[in-house]
């Protein structure tokens, strides 16, 4: 692609058509912090080509180095992400730029792990994501992703990102908490550019107002000669309301006989219910009526496969005899569909005026009909919004009204309490261990509504109370409404209570890693397995606790089936060090070397302008140093015990070693040991003298000291590691004196040292817990610091055959 394109070019070689003038601001002066367009006007096309033509193509080198590096996209619900990140794969093929700026849709059941972007975060890449997924990574908590590499993704999405919130009227508690989190961006510190856009047809200002973030800033709306132009058409769409009085007896087989009665051949007629439940009884209405139209039923319970092939069906363009889709919200916004007829349950004003939008969206027709009906219940809504937007309706009955009228109505909404980050919530979120019952700080308040939370469900073959296999893959993943789940769990097909287990990552046995799951275990992002044979799913409905039929077991075309007891080169044992296993033997002083040399690469390829040139410093020190712990008896005893008995007297005269050369889990003696906080507690006595005159010696420690994500804040014993009398012999594997060996760490040697963890003033967790709260310093730096070693440490293995 050329670097010298024009705005006009890059639009007209990305999608085939000019900008509108709005676009062309958005690309002019910036991505803003609001974007206000009407629903089918090119909001996505706005805030995705205007990156990328500031991120690689602005003439101003200074906009082009200023602007973040990734543009992540988070959206409420996953149709909209599928679109969205075809859309981006499009622009991006048709530019050239498919192999050099990376995409990544994040969602669960998309097969994507964030390992897609560990090795290379410093890439300029696109991430299209929902809202839960995205928003717990920068929240230190990501939903399906191990808590040992929560820090990593909280570093990457909080430096060096713009973020995009799009249709922020269905993200309901997250949309003041992202407003929230990028004030303490601006407050604390990052150490890349990072900012944010807000955008929908539908803003109700009031979501957008925070304690810490009161005032909008830039904003991008309409004028007159964008309203004129080439817009005018979709803007002046009209379609004529009219009322649908259903019985309170079996209302959805009324309705389906009104939808069959004014489909039209050839056209696509949308059913939009505000539950999933009212959504399924008027399908099945419409089944048992068997009309020439193709019915579709699309919401968000399904399985991946399932999903996407209702998905395909609802988009697809309508035959001969046309089609009938009925949906919940996840057709309410973004989807470029343009229905002749439309059905919607009275919802808050914005979500009509969204759902309206889905009506002759293209201004096609003169036909249009845009139907209604009071729902039997609000829920999930307030009733007050449903009776509102129901007045403004009836107040319309009859008439042709357009897009610009719907969207200027001045119908109110109520204004919701809702729970909103504050500094002391977010500094708590740096700490990833758990508290001393096992549990974390919840997040999933400042993310979801509480009705609307849920579990991510999987059904396996189950003997002797374990499910078959390791960690639910994606592809075999539903979500399932957390109160939903739980009702099935207490009351069974058969009146006895259905099972649930989770996978205990710190299990010791690894024949045994499941453990039972309560009512009380669940909470939003957990993996939940369920008995297949006690059914909750079919592939027509997706999630269905009524259904008592077998599921089918998931197994992915070409993958081996799941066995028993068998689990993933994962940490599922604090003892475990998977990241230590490679395929070829890899000494210590060249992996430090190695590793050192990725640090400086990075910080290169980042040009980190929030950092002081000592903190820089300091990650390359931490680099060459983070390792050295291995140096241990402990550590090469266990390695070497892993060697094959023809290598072994060979490997006794190379080592030390950093890595091994087999994918034999690593045992110690004792049990538990970490060699990164042998390597902390060798640099805060005897081996402080590698540190120099540096005047960031507690960055340092840190930065080795969390270089696997499980010593941080806090030096935490597991309690199998204390004794009968709560006293322990060893701290994580370390007896009190024990000794480290000297270490040839490449550019010098540090001397045998006495490991003895620090008391009082020296203790590490005071000298971690400065660094969070300082000034110049503080989370979201360090967090990137943090990211920086542990990706130099990955991308030095690689090499040898590391798989992180």
């Amino acid at each position: 692609m050329r670097s010298d394109l024009t705005v006009e070019e890059l639009y007209l070689q990305a999608t085939g058509f000019r900008p509108y003038g709005f676009q062309r601001r958005v690309a002019d002066d910036g991505l803003p912090e609001l974007l206000r367009v009407p629903t089918g006007c090119g909001k996505t096309e706005a805030v995705g080509l205007g990156w990328l033509y500031r991120r690689r193509v602005h003439p101003d080198i200074q906009v082009r180095t200023t602007t973040p590096h990734w543009l992540v996209v988070a959206l409420p619900m996953r149709t909209l992400v599928e679109q969205t990140a075809d859309r981006f794969e499009s622009w991006l093929k048709r530019l050239g730029m498919d192999g050099d700026i990376a995409l990544h849709k994040v969602q669960g059941g998309a097969g994507w792990s964030d390992d897609d972007w560990r090795l290379s975060p410093d890439r300029d890449a696109v991430f299209v994501g929902t809202i839960d997924m995205l928003l717990s990574r920068a929240l230190n908590r990501g939903y399906a992703d191990r808590r040992w590499h929560w820090p990593m993704a909280f570093g990457g999405f909080n430096n060096g990102a713009h973020w995009v919130f799009d249709e922020i009227q269905l993200m309901d508690v997250a949309t003041p908490n992202t407003r929230q989190l990028q004030s303490f961006r601006d407050s604390f510190g990052t150490a890349l550019p990072t900012s944010s856009t807000w955008m929908s047809a539908t803003v109700d200002e009031r979501l957008l107002s925070t304690v810490d973030r009161p005032d909008i800033g830039s904003t991008i709306e309409l004028d007159d000669q964008d309203r004129r132009g080439a817009l005018s058409r979709r803007l002046d769409a009209l379609r004529t309301v009219s009322e649908i009085d259903l019985p309170l007896k079996w209302p959805e087989r009324t309705l389906a006989e009104q939808l069959v009665d004014r489909h039209q051949p050839g056209t696509l007629t949308l059913a939009v219910f505000n539950t999933v439940d009212r959504a399924t009884a008027a399908w099945s209405a419409l089944k048992e009526l068997g009309p020439d139209a193709d019915v579709v039923l699309l919401h968000s319970r399904y399985r991946p496969a399932d999903r996407e092939a209702h998905t395909a069906a609802a988009l697809s363009p309508p035959g001969p005899a046309g089609k009938i889709v009925v949906s919940t919200q996840v057709l309410e916004a973004g989807i470029d569909l343009s229905s002749a007829v439309l059905f919607t349950e009275s919802a808050p004003w914005p979500s009509i005026v969204q759902r309206a939008g889905r009506c002759n969206r293209d201004g096609a027709r003169d036909d249009a009909q845009l139907l209604w009906a009071m729902p039997p219940k609000s829920l999930p809504y307030e009733e007050d919004d449903v009776h509102a937007s129901a007045s403004a309706l009836r107040s319309l009955e009859g008439e042709r009204v357009s897009t610009t009228r719907l969207q200027n109505a001045d119908v109110r909404t109520v204004d919701r309490i809702t729970p909103v980050i504050r500094r002391k919530d977010l500094i708590d979120l740096f700490d990833t261990t758990p508290d001393l019952s096992g549990n974390d700080v919840d997040v999933a308040r400042f993310i979801r509504d509480r009705g609307d939370r849920t579990v991510q469900v999987a059904w396996r073959e189950v003997a002797d109370k374990q499910p078959s296999g390791a960690s639910p893959r994606r592809d075999e993943l539903c979500g399932v409404p957390i109160a939903e789940l739980v009702q099935w769990l207490r009351k069974g097909n058969s009146g006895r209570g259905n099972s649930a287990w989770f996978l205990d990552h710190l299990a010791r046995d690894r024949d045994q890693p499941w453990a039972e799951c309560k009512a009380g275990d669940l909470r939003d992002g957990v993996e939940v397995v369920l008995d297949a044979s006690e059914g909750g799913y079919d592939s027509e409905i997706g999630w269905n606790p009524r259904s008592k039929e077998p599921v089918a077991v998931v197994t992915p075309p070409g993958s081996p089936s799941v066995g028993a007891g068998s689990l993933p080169d994962e940490d599922v044992a604090v003892a475990d060090e998977p990241a230590s296993l490679a395929d070829a033997w890899y000494p210590l002083t060249e992996h430090l070397i190695d590793v050192e040399r990725e640090c400086t690469t990075l910080l290169e390829a980042f040009g980190a302008v929030g950092l002081t040139a000592e903190m820089h410093h300091a990650a390359i020190v931490a680099g060459r140093l983070h390792d050295i712990g291995k140096a241990s008896e402990v550590w090469q005893q266990a390695a070497l015990a892993t060697a094959r008995d023809d290598e072994r007297d060979d490997l006794q005269s190379g080592g030390p070693f950093a890595k091994t050369g087999n994918r034999t889990p690593l045992r110690f003696d004792p049990p538990f040991f970490r060699h990164e906080l042998a390597s902390a507690l060798a640099l805060m006595s005897e081996g402080a003298s590698a540190l120099g005159d540096h005047r960031e010696t507690d960055l340092v420690i840190y930065l080795v000291a969390s270089h696997h994500g499980r010593i941080r804040l806090s030096i935490r014993r597991p309690p199998s590691e204390l004794g009968t009398d709560d006293q322990a012999v060893t701290t994580l594997g370390i007896a009190p004196g024990s000794e480290l060996p000297e270490v040839d760490h490449g550019d010098g040697t540090i001397p045998a040292t006495q490991l003895t963890i620090p008391t009082g003033r020296d203790r590490y967790e005071r000298r971690a817990l400065a660094l969070r709260d300082r000034s110049d310093l503080g989370p979201f730096r360090l967090a990137f610091l943090e990211m920086v070693v542990r990706c130099a440490d990955w991308r030095a293995s690689r090499n040898v055959g590391q798989a992180p």
